[in-house]
């Protein structure tokens, strides 16, 4: 996806942020682990300096992710990730021919946003740490970055829709980012390319909503940014029940709306217990819609084979990542066939199958490693923001271009859409069915109807 917004550096962020102003009402927003432990000591750290580390400074780069929690799905396989970016930094970093030991000190959200707040208070002024980055929704992201941007520290996230990184933060065209920088895509990821898909079918064209009464749902449910009038500008009508709490038990007053309405269609960004339950519940009180593109909980290989029932074949999502997809990595040329090779056969790979936010979640230590070596000094936070205002860049996870976005401090990334079919061996395995934004992306087959 390209935008023709020209780069301007940090420092005149309240500028561009004025021009966004200006131009927003123009714009169809098409714009929604770690591994280790809670409490990592050395052990958990990595300096990379071998015998010489103590006649180095060291760069202190903390991570924070959902190791635990209903949003495990981010960072199973974050171990292994873990462990190839702290190899990767091993010698250090060398920055205007001066070489710097780093530490990685990883933390656990727990999937709790208060958590993640609180853990990044405590590596910004207990740990200094010099650059803070967090993944993996905004109830990780946001809480984060509102630490960093009251703190004034670097900060760097991912796996989040920017909209609700910056809207859902209290964010704006008066209110930009002064310290942070996030790479994922937006609504417009989600609103624009489901419709592709949709298409290819006979359906009514009544789509109903999950927003959970949370910052993904209320970003997608915002009625000039959201979901609804992107998909409403491909002809189709949304059904919206209203919003429901995460961890609901009960989804039959949902379920009768969509059916009293005639919904066809299924999308939404539930959490994967949520839809588990939702799905099941719709197949025992007679709800078949024909076609589910479902963000968040679909994301991911474990949701679909807990669904009872085999009821998770055919349930599509938007990907943005897969063993297709035309990317390397900047550390050493690694595809994403090659990644997903590597993993599986790794210790830490043992029992898990690969999953589309894991190489996005390592993207964030490719971008750091770039801006860090561009900033001239790793130490001085203003230089540190401003180089990530430069980067474009190719990585595991796809083109990150901050030079371009659709708003001050954000990159936005493509995305198809996949479709979940269960293998000859009883596995389950998802296939391109539209490739949606992603350039020279092979499709496998059209998109198939639902099953009952």
């Amino acid at each position: 996806m390209t935008y023709s917004a020209p780069r301007m550096s940090r420092a005149s962020g309240r500028r561009r942020a004025a021009v966004f102003a200006a131009a927003i009402t123009g714009l169809a927003l098409a714009a929604c682990t770690p591994a280790g432990t809670e409490e990592a000591g050395p052990s958990d750290s990595a300096t990379g300096s071998g015998g010489d580390a103590g006649e180095m400074e060291t760069i202190t780069i903390g991570y924070i992710a959902p190791a635990t929690g209903a949003l495990t799905g981010f960072t199973d396989g974050d171990p292994y990730m873990l462990s190839v970016v702290r190899e990767q930094f091993a010698d250090g970093i060398t920055i205007d021919g001066t070489t710097y030991a780093v530490e990685i000190i990883d933390r656990d959200s727990g999937s709790d946003a208060a958590k993640a707040g609180e853990l990044a208070q405590e590596l910004i002024t207990e740990e200094k740490v010099d650059l803070l980055m967090a993944t993996s929704t905004p109830e990780t992201v946001n809480p984060v970055v509102a630490q960093c941007e009251a703190h004034g520290t670097p900060c760097l996230t991912a796996n989040a829709p920017w909209q609700a990184v910056v809207f859902g933060g209290g964010f704006g065209p008066d209110k930009p980012l002064e310290w942070t920088h996030h790479f994922f895509f937006g609504i417009e990821g989600f609103g624009d390319v489901d419709p592709l898909a949709w298409d290819q079918v006979e359906t009514n064209k009544k789509v109903g909503v999950l927003w959970p009464n949370d910052s993904d749902g209320g970003a997608f449910r915002d009625p000039d940014t959201g979901y609804t009038p992107l998909v409403e500008a491909h002809g189709y009508t949304v059904v919206d029940p209203g919003a429901y709490e995460n961890g609901t038990q009960d989804f039959t007053s949902i379920i009768q709306t969509f059916k009293d309405e005639d919904v066809e269609i299924i999308a939404g960004i539930p959490i994967p217990p949520d839809f588990v339950t939702f799905w099941t519940q719709a197949a025992q009180q007679g709800f078949e819609p024909k076609v589910a593109t479902v963000g968040k909980a679909l994301f991911f290989p474990t949701t679909v084979p807990s669904i009872p029932d085999d009821l998770g074949q055919g349930l599509a999502f938007a990907t943005w990542w897969g063993p297709t997809f035309p990317y390397e990595s900047s550390f050493d040329g690694t595809t994403p066939e090659e990644w997903i090779a590597d993993f599986e056969a790794s210790p830490e790979g043992e029992g898990l199958v690969w999953n589309q936010a894991t190489p996005l979640n390592g993207s964030l230590f490719e971008v750091a490693k770039v801006a860090l070596e561009a900033s001239g000094d790793p130490f001085d936070k203003e230089a540190l923001v401003a180089a990530f205002d430069d980067i474009n860049m190719m990585t595991l996870g796809g083109q990150i271009d901050f030079t371009s976005g659709p708003f001050p401090g954000i990159a936005t990334i493509p995305t198809a859409i996949g479709q979940w079919e269960k293998t000859d061996d009883g596995g389950w395995d998802w296939v391109v069915v539209d490739a949606g934004t992603v350039p020279d992306l092979p499709v496998d087959r059209p998109l198939e109807l639902l099953e009952w």
